[in-house]
């Protein structure tokens, strides 16, 4: 999965009398921003040569998540690539933080045949807000 940057980065610029692709029109934006704590120990696994970091993310809503009362809910977080190799050290269950990035939606058949899904957050950038947090 490509960033915006990566991109970017492919399209081509006029320079002269070159022919040019045109760039991809995107007509929607993906971006969300959420703001709460890790709530396991942080995975990592190596796929295709790239590290990535996965874990969820404990935020609150004002609308009540379940008839207990509760307004917590969880999304999974990746983090890829070399931001991953960065943070993997600083990271761990509890730390606040605020996450930035692409939404996506994974969809696949289980081995009893039904259908499942999950969102996770791809992040691009992501801030450690813990007010108690000292890098080692």
């Amino acid at each position: 999965m490509e960033t915006l940057e990566q991109e970017l980065e492919n399209e081509k610029i006029a320079t002269g009398e070159e022919k040019v692709s045109k760039p991809k029109v995107r007509n929607q934006w993906n971006w969300v921003q959420l703001s709460g704590r890790i709530a396991t120990e942080i995975t990592k696994k190596v796929i295709k040569d790239q590290t990535v970091l996965q874990f969820p993310l404990l935020f609150e809503t004002l609308r009540k998540t379940d008839k207990e009362g509760s307004h917590a809910n969880f999304i999974e977080v990746e983090i890829w690539g070399k931001m991953a190799e960065l943070y993997f050290a600083m990271l761990g269950k509890g730390l606040e933080i605020i996450v930035t990035g692409e939404l996506f939606q994974q969809r696949w058949v289980g081995k009893d045949g039904k259908k499942a899904q999950r969102f996770s957050i791809n992040a691009q950038a992501l801030a450690i807000t813990d007010q108690t947090f000292r890098p080692s």
